[in-house]
This record gives structure tokens, sequence and C-alpha cells, in this order.
């Protein structure tokens, strides 16, 4: 995975849509600042909204009680990524990455998105950043 550029990270906020206007795309909210692991399907990624400052984020879950997040904003310009089966779309500028490993699969973007620290604790997945 490639790091994120610090014009990345200060991106994060530049275009996420005000209506939150995600169509199906929309994140699973996390009440409380956590979500159930059991609600996370095994080997798939699920786009979450944490709430708080850059709530989206892409939990991938594996098998068991292995899950990993990644940022859920576009590398390119920071727009809130749109789940759109197995890949995520921006609708900004029409980047795509894949829902399971954060990788860039179409341009603009060129970095593919930075890993966000989870933790799985008492059945529950919660960011710990």
């Amino acid at each position: 995975m490639l790091p994120v550029s610090a014009a990345g990270v200060s991106a994060v906020a530049g275009c996420a849509p005000e209506d939150e206007g995600f169509g199906n795309g929309a994140p699973v909210r996390a009440e409380g600042g956590s979500i159930p692991l059991e609600d996370l399907p095994e080997n798939t990624g699920t786009l979450v909204n944490f709430g708080g400052d850059h709530p989206f984020v892409l939990l991938v879950r594996g098998s068991g009680d292995e899950v990993t997040g990644y940022s859920g904003y576009c590398t390119h310009n920071g727009c809130a990524l749109r789940e759109m089966g197995e890949e995520l779309d921006c609708p900004c500028h029409g980047s795509r990455f894949d829902a399971t490993t954060g990788e860039v699969l179409v341009g603009p973007a060129t970095i593919h998105l930075p890993e966000v620290p989870v933790v799985v604790e008492d059945g529950h997945v919660r960011r710990t950043a």
C-alpha cells in the first residue's frame, strides 16, 4: 500500500456530498461509535459512517474477527466515496477503488486508500483514531 501525501490528507473534507446523496451506496451508520462485528459480512468490505470528523471508513472483514479499516475518501480530491458492489466510486471525478484492498482501480486518483486504525472488542468494531 502506498502512503497518502500531506496534500491528500488536507483535501479529505474537500468535496464530500453535503446532502449525503450517496444513492444506493449509503454508508452503514455506526451507532454509539461502533458497529457489531456480526453486521459485517465475512470476506467483503462495508462502508461505515462513524460520525465526527471524516466519518467514513471502509471496513474490510476477512474471516472471524479480522478487520482492516481504510479511509472512505478519495485520495485525489478528498470526496466521500460511494459503495458500488465490490468497488468504491468517487462521484466527483470518477476514481474507483477496490472495496476489499483500497487499491486504485481507475484514476485520476493514483494513491491507494490509507489505512484507518480499528479494533474489535466485545464483538464490536470501533475506530481507534
